[in-house]
């Protein structure tokens, strides 16, 4: 019987083989479920937010009662802290909100637009700092506790062989988190009437968050760095403003990271469809193309093939409303016409909390089987 550390280095062989677009021996498969998982096992999502180590250890324990999981997207779950993310309040169980209910983003745009002159004057980093702490309530106090406490619950995945795609790194877009910040009607307003200003604190951001960047790798080495699209996918953007606004941003970061010798996973939500060809231009075989079931996964991996490992793609309504043979007749040909090109097994976006188990299960026996 293989121990902890031999079975953590085959997923990771196998993960790793799957993102180079290389032959496995079976398809990887990704539980990106942390609200799923603390349900899974018995507990409540306030758990995650009044006994951080406690909720994360029901995450665990959820996460290990699926068997042979290759992978999840990164080692614990703190809901109070993805305020700072988006630079928004954040709604809590148990505090704002029912103990089990999914926190929620509270976005009413509290960046103005006198902003984008700080940002440009006084740099990114600088006016971060200040946002989160004079107008979020100051978020990343608890990054003390986190720091403290990710080490043991990083242990627990790595002596259960489960591996953590991504690290602290992250590839920075300006476009995603500015829209967040300003909310998406005065954004899309400011990109019309003041987008030379606009373009400008792009810019500063860019440059220091692609030497933030750099420094996260090099501290983290991660198997791949994170990198979220949503506001820039085509329901948000038209074409042109995509290239003006989004795209070089995105593909000068990523290729930072490449360069740094990490992966990179693009977690793509809502609809792509209009902007995959652009993703034939990002380095082959480094890269993780995940989509929320929105996007066209199959026209997707047509574009792509050969060039991009697919990730993904069991949508929420299948997991949560199907039937487990409906979820494994689904997962099985998305890795027939997959697996062969570079796969991992995985619901599209994450794991809804209302998902049922036998669903779950059957995702993952499909893998297990293939």
């Amino acid at each position: 019987m293989e121990n902890g550390q031999e079975l953590y280095n085959k997923h990771l062989e196998r993960v790793k083989k799957a993102i180079a677009l290389e032959k496995t021996d079976r398809t990887p498969i990704n539980l990106n479920a942390d609200s799923f998982c603390v349900k899974a096992a018995g507990g409540k999502l306030a758990d995650l937010v009044t006994d951080m180590e406690y909720g994360n250890e029901l995450l665990f324990q959820g996460m290990k009662s699926f068997g042979d999981i290759d992978c999840t997207l990164g080692y614990g779950c703190f809901p109070q802290t993805k305020g700072a993310f988006f630079l928004a309040n954040i709604k809590l169980p148990g505090r704002e909100l029912s103990e089990d209910a999914i926190w929620q983003i509270d976005e009413v745009g509290l960046m103005t637009e006198d902003d984008y002159d700080i940002i440009i004057n006084k740099g990114w980093n600088n006016f971060y700092l200040d946002f989160c702490k004079n107008r979020l309530g100051d978020p990343l106090k608890l990054m003390g506790n986190i720091i403290e406490i990710t080490p043991k619950i990083a242990q627990k995945y790595k002596d259960a062989g489960i591996v953590a795609i991504i690290g602290s790194a992250a590839v920075g877009v300006p476009y995603e988190t500015l829209t967040a910040a300003r909310s998406i009607r005065n954004f899309v307003r400011d990109l019309r009437r003041i987008p030379d200003k606009v373009k400008a604190a792009m810019d500063v951001m860019a440059e220091e968050g692609d030497e933030s960047l750099r420094k996260a790798i090099r501290a983290d080495k991660p198997l791949a760095a994170f990198s979220g699209g949503a506001r820039m996918a085509g329901d948000f953007l038209s074409q042109k403003s995509f290239e003006k606004f989004a795209w070089p941003y995105l593909k000068k970061s990523i290729e930072i990271a490449v360069e740094e010798g990490v992966n990179v996973y693009l977690h793509s939500d809502l609809c792509w469809d209009r902007f995959i060809d652009y993703l034939k231009d990002l380095p082959k075989g480094k890269c993780i193309f995940h989509p929320d079931s929105t996007t066209d996964i199959f026209k997707a991996g047509e574009v792509l093939k050969g060039h991009m490992c697919i990730m993904g793609d069991i949508s929420p309504s299948l997991l949560t409303l199907a039937t487990p043979d409906e979820v494994y007749d689904y997962s099985k040909r998305l890795i027939d016409e997959f697996a062969p090109q570079g796969f991992i097994m995985a619901a599209g976006c994450c794991i809804p909390a209302n998902a049922k188990i036998e669903n779950v299960k059957a995702m993952v026996a499909a893998a297990l089987e293939s």
